[in-house]
């Protein structure tokens, strides 16, 4: 993938997150397995663009699905508080909101979702920083 290494990009998604706030980021599973407050970040499409004939891609636009989920004790509040400092993170990092956060729909009895989806442009020598 040109410019964009979403291990890279976890790893450092994780650390700085988890230092914001108090939260878990890791996959959700909804057997209730995961501590909450909990933070799913996931790589949903990274589409290219910029080909050459030799197959050689010019540019490549991640969209990141960010998904906090909490008990009913911290509800809504806790989720919007959460997805904010996400959303700040990603914003630093040259993304853009595409899409919420919001209140999602619910997938286990509980649980508050919140999502956001955030995308951006990385070409062929942009390197993952951090803007402000």
């Amino acid at each position: 993938m040109v410019g964009f290494h979403w291990e890279e990009f976890y790893g450092i998604f994780k650390e700085k997150l988890e230092e914001m706030i108090a939260c878990m980021v890791q996959p959700y599973v909804p057997s209730g397995e995961n501590p909450v407050p909990c933070v799913d970040a996931r790589l949903i499409e990274n589409p290219g663009s910029g080909y050459d004939l030799e197959g050689g891609e010019g540019a490549c636009s991640p969209l990141i699905e960010v998904r906090v989920y909490c008990d009913q004790t911290l509800g809504d509040s806790g989720c919007c508080t959460i997805s904010d400092a996400a959303r700040k993170l990603m914003l630093s990092y040259g993304f853009q909101c595409r899409n919420g956060p919001g209140k999602a729909e619910e997938q286990s009895p509980g649980i508050v979702r919140w999502a956001g989806r955030y995308q951006r442009i990385f070409g062929s020598d942009d390197e993952l920083e951090q803007y402000n």
